[in-house]
């Protein structure tokens, strides 16, 4: 399978997509991915997703793929945010973790 183009889209996006096509329609991939997100999908409202999207935005170092991935989990550890990062070229220091759990803290999650 060829990747012709790549766009970063909120879980929630990601699940209602999925939901949307009949089963018999997916991949097993897409299959895999449904059972995931329709299990782990942490915050629903996509406005309050659009929210941290800006908040995280202002921590310098962050780049989208990483942001979608603290979307996806939300973070409540250090030990969390750590694993995140820990295959990735950048090194976050302690404040710019303080400041991800402290955006991640302060919403309520689904689950």
């Amino acid at each position: 399978m060829e990747i012709k183009e790549e766009e970063f889209v909120f879980p929630i996006e990601a699940l209602e997509a999925l939901e949307e096509r009949d089963e018999e329609d997916l991949s097993h991939e897409q299959k895999i991915a449904l059972e995931n997100l329709s299990r782990h999908v942490k915050v629903d409202d996509v406005d309050t997703l659009k929210e941290l999207y800006e908040e995280f935005t202002e921590i310098e170092d962050l780049k989208d793929k990483h942001i979608y991935k603290l979307l996806e989990i939300v973070p409540q550890h250090e030990s969390t945010v750590r694993s995140v990062f820990s295959k990735e070229r950048i090194k976050l220091d302690d404040s710019q973790i303080e400041d991800i759990l402290e955006i991640c803290q302060s919403i309520e999650t689904a689950n």
